[in-house]
């Protein structure tokens, strides 16, 4: 399963157990693919009262790492050298791969961390989910998570994650996954690996032509405007040979609901394979801009009246990844 900064559609609120409440008055319950990590010597207890001591500030994403006065688990992730053995694998519902190292014993720990999104699924707009929660101190995302979009996060993580590991583990590794990409061809390892790496596929606009037209008028305007044709895409999303292709994109709608503001579009693509990704997208849009602590992809909830003039971008077909756009391979 995909993660993304706010989860909808996952459980029912009754099925989803309450592990704690914030300091702030927020209730955060776990998930189905739970990732909470007992065998980090994490308990509900722990997990609980770490919970009570986060003031959210109202964040769509919360990550909090809580320090105790006596050790509370071991940590998993380790600095490892040269001569440790080192093998990557897929751990379960994670989209790209971790490396973990054999025959090391875990550290001792005082930290736990906790890691939170807004949850639509529950009622009221104050509640979150658990996306993990660890004993152990506060790491940088791996390379390939969802949650990155700044080429110096992305630096940050490989830099991190060349130097650490995660403790072997098999009862939380994906075996038929990780050894279907051990077993794959060269070629569909590379596509794969490529895969990894690639944040969003989508419809890039010149920043100068668009805010020209439509002025951005909330606190982050975006940086690298874009119509997302597919988020974490799959090998067969790539579209590796659209790369550099065009599109004729007509703005004509308009939303502003204070957090997020966009534009509502048409899309008319040159390539049959990019037109075809448009045409199966439920609201195709562009993000102007979002509100101190929003997120850019809940631009698609917004209500959008009709433009009165609908207006006429270009766009260029590409991967995000590493904080940058890649037109071709």
């Amino acid at each position: 399963m995909k993660e993304s900064l706010v989860l909808s559609g996952e459980n029912d609120e009754q099925e989803r157990p309450v592990l704690g409440v914030t300091a702030d008055g927020a209730t955060v319950r776990d998930r189905m693919d739970s990732h909470f990590h007992a065998e980090s010597g994490l308990t509900k207890e722990l997990l609980a009262t770490a919970i009570s001591t986060i003031d959210t500030k109202g964040n769509t994403h919360v990550v909090e790492q809580v320090d105790f006065d006596r050790q509370v688990g071991t940590q998993a992730c380790v600095e490892i050298g040269p001569d440790d053995d080192i093998e990557m694998v897929f751990r379960k519902f994670r989209s790209g791969r971790t490396p973990m190292v054999h025959g090391r014993e875990p550290q001792p720990t005082n930290s736990v961390v906790v890691v939170l999104a807004k949850d639509r699924d529950m009622e009221g707009d104050g509640n979150y989910v658990l996306l993990t929660s660890y004993a152990g101190e506060k790491a940088p995302r791996e390379p390939w998570d969802p949650c990155i979009s700044k080429g110096e996060d992305v630096m940050e993580a490989e830099d991190f994650w060349s130097k650490h590991a995660l403790l072997y583990d098999e009862s939380l590794i994906d075996m038929e996954r990780t050894k279907a990409f051990n077993n794959a061809s060269e070629e569909e390892r590379n596509l794969e690996i490529m895969r990894e790496n690639v944040l969003y596929t989508g419809l890039f606009i010149d920043p100068d032509d668009l805010y020209s037209k439509a002025p951005a008028t909330l606190d982050k305007r975006i940086a690298t405007p874009h119509v997302t044709t597919a988020f974490r895409p799959g090998v067969e999303q790539l579209n590796l040979d659209s790369l550099g292709s065009g599109a004729r994109i007509m703005a004509v709608g308009y939303g502003n609901d204070g957090r997020n503001e966009g534009l509502l579009v048409q899309i008319e693509a040159e390539d049959p394979a990019i037109q075809a990704a448009c045409d199966a997208l439920e609201v195709p849009h562009i993000t102007l801009s979002i509100a101190e602590g929003a997120a850019a992809k809940d631009t698609a909830n917004l209500e959008f009246e009709p433009l009165e003039k609908p207006f006429e971008l270009s766009g260029q077909y590409g991967l995000f990844e590493h904080g940058m756009v890649k037109y071709k391979q």
